[in-house]
Parts: structure tokens; sequence; C-alpha cells
């Protein structure tokens, strides 16, 4: 007699489609009310408790599949959502129309977007140590609520530069910014786990997943010398 095969949840498709629901529930309807702090509350508790289903069982992979598919869908829904409903969408960011127009000043004189960055050169660094020791000691919520908001903020500069044009829209997805989030997004899955799975083995993570979390520092790396470097050249390919 066969042994019955244990169910997996994670590899159900109505998984990913219950996935999908949460995140247009999470980021469409507090963004249409104009609500920016409890858009980033719910999508960081919706994330974290599919995030966590897969990490509970040592599915890094599968984490990983549900935090792009999250964040993709994220994007594509607040970056669409503020095309066709900027000022609903504006009032669910903070700031958001500030940072925008910083945006607008360094595509059209040169100036404004590196500033911030280069007033305060540390913040990027207290950025990732927060995602990494946030991550680590609270299954994934710290870190997942600076990814959520993240990507907030870069759908919502996409959805209004659109408006601007093919072009002025891939002026908006900034190369360094969709690295660093990317990047993240890897470091947070991966520190997620221990407090999940209750194993706090360095060697265990640096033996099996040493090229995981060797791409993943690599791409924020990337992210931060191109945020330095290439924003100049980056909006020149475009024609501004």
């Amino acid at each position: 007699m066969t042994s019955r095969r244990r169910y997996d949840l994670t590899a159900d498709p109505v998984f990913y489609v219950t996935l999908g629901i949460f995140c247009f529930l999470t980021t469409f309807l507090p963004a249409f009310l104009g609500q920016p702090n409890l858009l980033p509350v719910l999508q960081t508790v919706a994330l974290t408790v599919f995030l966590a289903i897969p990490l509970r069982r040592g599915r890094i992979y599968r984490g990983v599949l549900v935090v792009s598919i999250w964040l993709l869908l994220q994007f594509l829904i607040m970056s669409i959502g503020t095309t066709l409903l900027p000022r609903p969408f504006d009032r669910a960011i903070h700031d958001g129309f500030s940072y925008y127009e910083t945006l607008l000043l360094w595509l059209h004189s040169g100036g404004g977007l590196q500033e911030p960055v280069l007033a305060s050169p540390l913040a990027r660094l207290g950025e990732f140590i927060l995602v990494l020791l946030g991550s680590l000691l609270t299954a994934g919520l710290v870190g997942v609520w600076l990814l959520t908001r993240a990507v907030n903020e870069l759908g919502f500069v996409v959805g209004l530069m659109a408006s601007g044009g093919p072009a002025t829209l891939l002026v908006g997805l900034m190369p360094w910014r969709v690295m660093t989030i990317a990047g993240h997004a890897g470091l947070v899955v991966l520190l997620a786990q221990p407090l999940l799975t209750n194993n706090w083995s360095p060697a265990f993570y640096i033996g099996r997943y040493r090229r995981f979390t060797g791409l993943s520092i690599i791409l924020v790396a990337l992210g931060l010398v191109l945020e330095y470097t290439i924003p100049g050249l980056w909006k020149g390919v475009w024609g501004y």
C-alpha cells in the first residue's frame, strides 16, 4: 500500500489566485480611498502571511515566487491606478507628489534627483541594515513593510510619468531602484526563514543559499552604485 502524498498548498494554483486577489484588495482599495497609512499596513500584513506559508516548510524559492508575484502585481496596480485615477492615488502616498516634482526637476533641468541621496549618503546603508535586522527579527515583517512602500512609490511615479508618453514612462522605471528592490526582496525572503523554521544555523544558509544570498547583495550594491552614477545617462537614452 502506498502512502498518500502530503498536500502542498503552495503547489496549488488556487493559492496564487488567492494571493493575487489579496494583492488587488489591499492595494487598490486603500489607494482608491486615499489612505496613506492603511495602504502599506494591509499590504505588509497580507504579504507577510502569504510568505510565511512556504517558508515555514523551508520552501525558500516558493517564497521568492510569492514575493515576486505580489510585488509585480502591486506595481502594476499602483502604476495603472495612478494613471487613471491620479487624485486619490496621490493622497495614498506620503509626499508622493513632492517626489514626483523632484523627478520632473531632474528630468527637465538636470538637478534634484541625486541631491537627497548625496546629502545623506548613510540613508541607503541604514535602509539596508533595517532590511537585514528587521527581516531576521520579525520573520520578514519589517522588510516587507519597506518593500511595499518602495514599490508603491515607484508605481506611483511611473503612473504619473506615463501621462508624458512612452519615453517619460521608461525614464520613470529607474533601473537602480528596480535592482535595489529586487535585492532587498531576496534578502527579506532569506532572512524571514530562521524565525519561522527555528533554524538559526549560519552554516546551513551559507552552504545552501550561497549563490542566492550573493546575488541579492550584488543587486543591492549595484543599485546603489547606479543611483550615484547613471541618472543623467539614463534620461539621455530616452531623449531628455
